[in-house]
């Protein structure tokens, strides 16, 4: 290998960048990143960094009252998880297999989570002295014989309530079976859930084991993750056959953080192999390859540790489009190794312009992205800005020094020849009529855009552990805490009646199949009022109807004045007290303590937009009400940041357009028509497709405005016929023609590669990036094919 011709941005005097201190200085840049990005990694560092996996952690803060931000901060649906497990059929082999998967399952979480189900259904035993104030509503209704007959089936039914002093008529039994749902009990030491729905026969009949546990580490910690996992694994492996369902946050996050890595190392990994494979054909060249990669690793070494000590964590979904940055971190490669190829006598002087306007246009559209409220977009965007900075930087200090092969300026090598090939695709008038034509329906067409908020468009969790924490959910007909009606009031006492008051309106939406189920402290609390009326009737019933019952059962009836006396300490319970109470418990997600007030949550399960509405309308004429919809909330946050992204592409376009107007005066219409004319096509096929436009399409379009712009901005320069003066020689000419068809090849080379690293994100699972990807995969085969038109 022999040095290659003269080049004057390589072999001229050394000034500016050209200086040999840069390229030195570059060096030890990279060599304090190194070190920096080891403090990271290194396990026994202090420093060392987090990958974040929380789709939340993507997006701002959100705006709430002071009540709505504790009532959310007492929801432990980010610690706590549900694991059911059933039988493979209805045979009593595979029932026995089933309660022993569930056995081993808990001594494999004991370490990683507090077990809590081993003690739900004893922890709702009430102390005596509140117990009488608390009668299970279809107990109310009995007569004076069947209160006698219940006292006596409490004495002589086996395993019943025989505490005659406390409790004689059997209160407590009944309270707790009240707060306990009619398809959980207990039984052979595990909870067992049985499906209402379930028909006789099937092995939904046989019935759950319920482990309900709160996990001692961070749902999203990856460590935390995978322990539970592994746990989980070895048990499924151990018992094949046994049926698993599966709710909590921990195993949306592990299974976000698992698709997150697969990704990044496929997409990243198939755009690597494909930009190498691309390369290779056309210049032929197998042992410089890895150095013409240098740019993009020095460009991730660049960015990857600036950026995780910048915000501290490093987000998952950051890495997975990092890996994309490959596609565009190529460009600036391809455009050198072209030019020094195919033009070798022009120098590089005349393509350093074209290249800085280049990453100039590209920064604009990645740093716009930088001026999002959205954090994660922002890591995004600092990442993506500086890998670029760092590409560029290697690619001008250090790529010139590399010296060509002995064949690579020939005449009909596969760059010449491939070269040539594209510069024959000039476009005539019928293709000019043509592209009028498309681009002038493709505007009319935008006339239908319509955006998309969903929020279905952040959540990367597979179908099928969605549709598994939907089933845990119906059965044990518990609220995901997403949605929840805020009832404030003057005290504990006014609170309760309030709570009751609401009962009947949200047992009208229940009936009318809008609202599926709720939890309020109304369900678990009767009114002071009954309380006090519990307690005199209960009174009553001690000493008429006690006394009869114990001479029946042939028993003192001096006990009776013993329950008296123990009445005596009896007491209404408050909702305060309440949720003191180990029985109380399930109630902390639903009472907020306040100094001056008292203030109640009721939480919902499935919510339709009939049933939301009513609930808007109830707490939009009290002032006592506040109804919460995190869901509509985060949509509405998401429509509200789209709407800015749409202003940030809109401003950079005027800003971008100026710049390149006093560059290139009447032909910035060739750097522009690409990326505009991109963007105009891909939302047109968007809008005939039915697709709602969302933030991650736009968040692509704004990455093809930038590629767009570079491509756009080398057409500017080397058009398919520059112009020349009268007295300009051949050798000139023949240059300037060279020139433009390196900047043609390389520009295609860029759309290919960008191409296979922007477009195979829309093949991922993660809703977000495959919308980013399709939006590229659409705007980049656009942007290539109007290039030809830009250079003619």
């Amino acid at each position: 290998m022999t040095p290659s011709p003269p080049e004057s941005g390589a072999v001229a005097a050394p000034k500016g960048l050209d200086r040999r201190g840069w390229r030195w200085g570059w060096a030890c840049v990279l060599l304090l990143c190194a070190v920096l990005l080891a403090l990271k990694l290194v396990p026994q560092s202090p420093w060392r960094g987090a990958i974040d996996t929380r789709i939340t952690a993507m997006l701002p803060q959100q705006e709430r009252s002071p009540l709505a931000a504790r009532a959310e901060s007492l929801d432990d649906t980010a610690t706590r998880l549900v694991i059911l497990l059933g039988a493979a059929d209805t045979r009593q082999a595979s029932v026995a297999r089933r309660d022993a998967a569930a056995k081993a399952l808990r001594d494999a979480l004991a370490p990683l989570t507090t077990l809590d189900d081993a003690r739900s259904l004893e922890s709702l035993r009430l102390p005596a002295e509140v117990q009488p104030a608390l009668i299970a509503p279809d107990l109310r209704s009995l007569n004076d014989e069947q209160w006698q007959s219940r006292a006596l089936k409490q004495l002589f039914q086996p395993g019943g309530q025989r505490d005659l002093v406390r409790d004689p008529f059997g209160l407590g039994s009944a309270w707790q079976a009240m707060l306990t749902p009619d398809n959980l009990r207990l039984s052979g030491g595990q909870l067992l859930l049985r499906d209402p729905d379930a028909q006789e026969g099937t092995p939904a009949s046989t019935g759950y084991r319920l482990i309900s546990a709160t996990l001692t580490g961070s749902a999203y910690a990856m460590e935390d993750q995978q322990q539970l996992q592994q746990a989980l694994s070895t048990v499924i492996a151990a018992y094949p056959e046994v049926r698993l369902l599966r709710s909590g946050l921990v195993f949306h996050a592990s299974a976000g953080a698992r698709q997150a890595k697969q990704e990044m190392s496929t997409i990243g990994l198939g755009s690597l192999i494909g930009i190498l494979l691309l390369l290779w054909a056309v210049f032929r060249t197998p042992r410089r390859l890895p150095l013409l990669l240098l740019p993009v690793a020095t460009g991730v070494l660049f960015a990857l540790p600036l950026t995780w000590w910048t915000f501290g964590s490093l987000h998952v979904l950051t890495l997975a489009f990092g890996a994309s940055l490959i596609g565009i971190s190529i460009d600036y490669v391809l455009h050198l190794e072209c030019m020094r190829r195919l033009a070798p006598a022009g120098g590089l002087a005349r393509l350093w312009p074209g290249l800085t306007l280049g990453l100039l246009s590209s920064l604009a559209a990645y740093l716009a992205i930088t001026l999002t409220p959205m954090p994660g977009l922002r890591q995004m965007g600092m990442f993506a800005a500086l890998g670029l900075i760092g590409a560029w930087l290697s690619v001008r200090l250090w790529l010139p020094r590399l010296p060509l092969p002995d064949d690579a300026t020939r005449e009909d090598s596969p760059a010449a020849r491939s070269a040539a090939w594209l510069a024959r695709c000039i476009p005539g008038k019928r293709s000019w009529a043509l592209l009028t034509l498309v681009l002038a329906a493709a505007l009319i067409s935008l006339y239908g855009l319509r955006s998309d908020d969903r929020l279905t468009q952040l959540n990367p969790s597979p179908q099928t552990l969605i549709d598994q924490q939907r089933e845990v959910q119906r059965l044990l007909a518990e609220p995901d805490g997403l949605r929840y009606l805020i009832v404030s009031a003057d005290d504990g006492p006014a609170l309760l009646e309030r709570l009751h008051q609401l009962e009947p309106t949200l047992t009208r939406l229940a009936d009318e199949g809008e609202l599926g189920h709720w939890a309020s402290l109304a369900q678990q609390l009767p009114t002071l009022a009954q309380q006090e009326a519990n307690l005199s009737a209960q009174r009553e019933r001690t000493t008429t109807l006690l006394p009869e019952v114990l001479s029946k059962a042939g028993l003192p009836v001096a006990l009776v004045e013993r329950a008296e006396k123990a009445l005596e300490n009896a007491h209404p319970l408050l909702p305060a007290d309440w949720v003191a109470l180990p029985a109380g418990e399930m109630g902390q997600r639903l009472w907020l303590k306040e100094q001056d007030s008292a203030v109640g949550i009721v939480r919902f399960g499935a919510v339709n937009s009939a049933a939301g509405d009513a609930l808007e309308t109830l707490a939009a004429g009290d002032p006592t009400l506040e109804y919460v919809d995190q869901v509509a909330r985060l949509s509405h946050t998401l429509g509200r940041i789209r709407s800015e992204m749409a202003w940030l592409v809109g401003s950079a376009i005027v800003l971008i357009s100026l710049l390149l107007a006093l560059r290139y005066r009447r032909a910035s219409w060739r750097a522009l028509l690409p990326p505009l004319g991109g963007l105009v096509l891909t939302l047109s096929v968007l809008t005939l497709a039915g697709i709602g436009l969302n933030l991650f399409h736009l968040l692509g379009l704004l990455l093809v405005l930038g590629i767009g712009l570079d491509a756009g901005i080398f057409c500017a320069e080397h058009p398919a016929t520059p112009r020349h003066s009268p007295r300009t020689d051949e050798a000139a000419a023949q240059d300037s023609r060279r020139a433009s068809q390196a900047s043609l090849l390389a520009i295609s080379l860029s759309c290919a590669s960008s191409l296979l690293a922007f477009g195979l994100l829309s093949f991922s699972q993660t809703p977000a990036l495959a919308a980013l990807g399709l939006a590229c995969l659409l705007g980049l085969t656009a942007t290539w094919c109007l290039v030809p038109f830009a250079r003619s």
